[in-house]
């Protein structure tokens, strides 16, 4: 079939070839004619018009593009034939040569550009719409390649990085939308976001008052530059450095040598937790590791030590290896395996765990939260006991940098699950809203922990009386 139907078109090509190639004799001896009979003085006033000469030229370019046609069967020449360069021909055909009307032939193709710029645009924000950031940028790129002096493709594309977590292109994009129009108030906030979560708060806090000078009222921009302040220790302070944010160092003349000062160190006694970390008052040996150089350690085999299991809650077990639980985390990676923590677990991992609440010890940091929170993986109700224990107050101190998203998943669910069970359920989720990179990780939340923080602000609302003011700055932060 496919044979016929290219049989068909070659001698369709061929008629059409025949029937230009008579057209074009014809036209020609039809000149000729005219010629001598104007060379012996005949037919003079029988010459045709000017305009009829340019009509009698257009087959002669027809038959100029016919002589470049190439057959079907040469698929050689085919593979070197320049596609876009033919369209682009096909395109500005209707403009006209160049050196007729050259400014109206550029705009017209500036027109054609930014048409083809604005419909990538669309494709990338029905993208963004989706939460495809790869395809919305390769989109967006492609406006920019057509159009290099728009900003909203530069802030499109910047909030796109912005959500795959590429800081540095994000705020890369946003300062050039900015210097193509400095009063882009949405270039100025994505870029105070990424300058916020890359450490640069004075920077940040520098993009966020513009904004404000811009649009007074704009509540988001007050909220975040409020929360970099309060990072920042106090207001107009100089911010933290951060691991990514290059120091600046300030060299000043000595102008007096500054003289020692002798600061009495005060003798305090130590607390409960330092006595249980060292062993006082135990018989127990606390084996604590050691960071050495490599090329001070020791090249002898490592020694197997047996780790005696007792159950949890037991005050006086007969000899039990004692490790420090805050050291795992800054010690070799060695120790981070599941086999250097002591197995608490008097039954075995898929039985349910029944512990009273005051054997509970209330963690002080994220080491030792995940220690208990992945041993009391069954049991649910001995996780909301656990939460109880644990001071809402005392959660961004605790977490730090160290929450993930999966673990903040639980928590919700453990405290929608038992919302009944635990006080004031509101200050648990203040208190999340603090820890450090919450605003990324709320970003990751699934469509049931986004329905989860909805039923717990319900109830927030109707049992503990939360105000609406606060429903709605929650409803914020966790961006439902």
């Amino acid at each position: 079939m496919d044979k016929a139907y290219e049989i068909q078109r070659q001698a369709r090509d061929n008629v059409k070839s025949l029937q230009t190639y008579l057209t074009d004799l014809q036209n020609w001896e039809t000149e000729m004619k005219r010629k001598e009979a104007a060379l012996n003085g005949e037919f003079e006033q029988d010459l045709p018009p000017v305009r009829s000469k340019v009509r009698k030229e257009r087959p002669v370019v027809s038959k100029r593009k016919l002589e470049k046609r190439i057959p079907a069967s040469d698929y050689n020449a085919w593979e070197k034939f320049d596609v876009e360069k033919a369209c682009e021909e096909v395109d500005m055909a209707d403009v006209g040569p160049a050196s007729l009307d050259s400014k109206h032939s550029e705009k017209d193709k500036q027109e054609k550009l930014r048409e083809e710029a604005q419909y990538e645009k669309e494709r990338g924000n029905s993208f963004v719409k989706q939460e495809k950031w790869s395809e919305a940028i390769v989109c967006y790129s492609r406006a920019i390649e057509l159009v290099k002096d728009d900003a909203i493709y530069y802030a499109n594309r910047g909030l796109c990085y912005l959500k795959k977590d590429s800081l540095h292109q994000a705020e890369k994009d946003c300062t050039e939308a900015l210097k193509l129009d400095p009063t882009y108030v949405k270039a100025l906030q994505r870029r105070a976001t990424a300058r916020e979560r890359l450490g640069s708060l004075r920077a940040a806090s520098s993009d966020l008052n513009e904004v404000l000078k811009l649009e007074p009222h704009n509540a988001a921009a007050k909220r975040q530059l409020e929360a970099i302040k309060t990072r920042m220790g106090t207001k107009g302070a100089k911010s933290k450095s951060s691991p990514s944010s290059t120091p600046t160092i300030e060299v000043q003349p000595i102008t007096k040598t500054a003289q020692p000062k002798v600061v009495e160190l005060e003798t305090t006694e130590p607390t409960p937790l330092e006595k249980w970390r060292d062993g006082v008052g135990e018989n127990i040996t606390v084996i604590k590791p050691v960071k050495k150089p490599p090329h001070l350690r020791s090249k002898r085999a490592l020694k197997h030590i047996t780790i005696q299991e007792i159950p949890f809650g037991c005050n006086k077990p007969k000899s039990v290896t004692k490790i420090d639980l805050d050291s795992l985390a800054q010690g070799d990676s060695n120790n981070n395996s599941d086999s250097a923590k002591p197995n608490l677990s008097p039954k075995g991992d898929g039985d349910k765990i029944d512990i009273p609440v005051e054997k509970m010890i209330a963690p002080v940091n994220s080491v030792q939260f995940m220690n208990e929170w992945k041993y009391l993986k069954n049991s649910p109700e001995a996780r909301s006991h656990y939460l109880s224990i644990i001071d809402p107050s005392a959660i961004p101190s605790i977490f730090a940098n160290a929450l993930e998203s999966d673990v903040l998943s639980q928590v919700l669910h453990t405290l929608h699950e038992h919302r009944e069970q635990l006080a004031r359920a509101a200050r648990y989720l203040h208190a999340l809203t603090r820890v450090k990179r919450f605003s990324a990780l709320a970003m990751f939340l699934s469509d049931a922990d986004k329905e989860v923080v909805n039923k717990l602000l319900v109830h927030c609302k109707t049992k503990e009386g939360l105000p609406d003011d606060e429903i709605d700055e929650l409803k914020k932060k966790f961006e439902l």
